[in-house]
């Protein structure tokens, strides 16, 4: 897989995750005189609702295969089968199940492991501030958290009851007020007892069909057995450290920039205290997600060339960009050997225009 393409994954990637602590004590979302926004909160208080299942996701983001990005095309652009094994936002297990075996991630609060059941490869990799997509985040639970985080009681709506997984779930739709949004509404139900989200369609802005669902085909709300969330490696695994997650990761940890604290009139997402982003920016609230990673010359160079060969693509002075439904991204002209700075969300073209024009003047240069 030639390089540029594995940069056009980077761009497509527009769902950067930051780091951010759980909110526990799940709040019932039962009562029918509930509104929208207490419904959302119960949501936001779901972290740690102990459960089991399987999950089913079904995503229209058409992203090409490479081999950096193992699985992530799969992730987003295909229908997936997911196992879950939950015990608390720190201490989770979720396996993508497929016809050929399964990738398996094991999660703590100091990092990640990931076991590949076909090549009986494992890889731990310390917790991040900012990284790429995995199988977690298709979850309803981490989608829902994730976009109704700051939402406002006049973003949401009430959405009829219905049921997911055999289970009553209570519907809130959201629906963006940020004029940088390119996401037109999210709609989520949850468990009506726990606030567990089940089910989760985001819709991108003019679009009938969701961009991606996901929902809880099974779902079992008791405590799975610690024992299922440990990893014990079969005999003859290759277990191996890997010092960065991905290529978003090792931007923030080596690229010598410093992000700006606000980006095209958004504010940068808080993270967790003892895990600071620095050189990568992510933005916004919500579904509203602006992502700026610095990019040295052999990669922005490729990425610009891929750019300029795919349908739709724009020369201005901000750089050369190109809009995929939801998703418009842009690498801003050459600096020094050829750097620039990758601009990526689930924003407006003028949203990236304008952030390429606040970036231009930073000083700090690639050694």
């Amino acid at each position: 897989m030639t390089r540029r393409r594995r940069w056009l994954v980077v761009a497509v990637l527009a769902a950067a995750v930051v780091a951010a602590p759980y909110v526990g004590s799940a709040v019932p979302v039962g009562d029918p005189d509930l509104t929208p926004a207490q419904v959302a909160a119960a949501v936001q208080g779901s972290a740690d609702v102990e459960h089991s299942g399987y999950v089913e996701s079904d995503g229209a983001i058409q992203v090409p295969e490479a081999d950096s990005f193992e699985g992530i095309a799969t992730l987003l652009g295909e229908r997936n089968r997911v196992r879950v094994f939950w015990r608390g936002g720190d201490d989770w297990r979720v396996d993508r199940v497929r016809s050929t075996g399964e990738t398996d991630l094991f999660h703590r609060p100091e990092g990640t492991l990931r076991w590949v059941y076909e090549s009986g490869n494992a890889t731990v990799t310390r917790a991040a501030p900012v990284r790429l997509p995995d199988t977690s985040d298709v979850l309803p639970g981490q989608l829902a958290r994730r976009v109704l985080a700051g939402a406002r009681a006049s973003e949401l709506s009430a959405l009829p009851a219905r049921r997911v997984a055999g289970r009553d779930a209570a519907g809130v739709r959201l629906r963006p007020a940020d004029a940088q949004a390119s996401i037109d509404r999210v709609d989520v139900w949850a468990d009506a007892k726990t606030g567990l989200p089940l089910e989760v369609e985001v819709y991108a802005d003019g679009e009938a069909r969701p961009s991606l669902s996901t929902r809880y085909a099974e779902v079992d709300l008791t405590a799975p057995a610690a024992s299922t969330t440990a990893f014990d490696p079969p005999p003859g695994t290759d277990v191996r450290f890997d010092e960065t997650i991905d290529v978003a990761d090792a931007s923030n940890a080596f690229a010598p920039y410093r992000a700006p604290d606000e980006l095209a009139g958004l504010t940068a997402r808080a993270g967790r205290p003892d895990l600071p982003t620095r050189a990568v920016g992510v933005y916004g609230r919500g579904p509203t997600v602006l992502l700026f990673i610095p990019l040295r010359g052999r990669a922005a160079e490729p990425l610009r060339e891929q750019l300029r060969r795919t349908p739709g693509v724009r020369e201005t002075t901000s750089g050369t960009g190109v809009d995929l439904g939801p998703l418009s991204i842009l690498v801003t002209p050459e600096r020094r050997r050829g750097s620039g700075f990758l601009l990526v969300g689930t924003v407006t073209p003028q949203t990236l225009d304008r952030a390429a024009s606040e970036v231009a003047d930073l000083r700090t240069r690639f050694s």
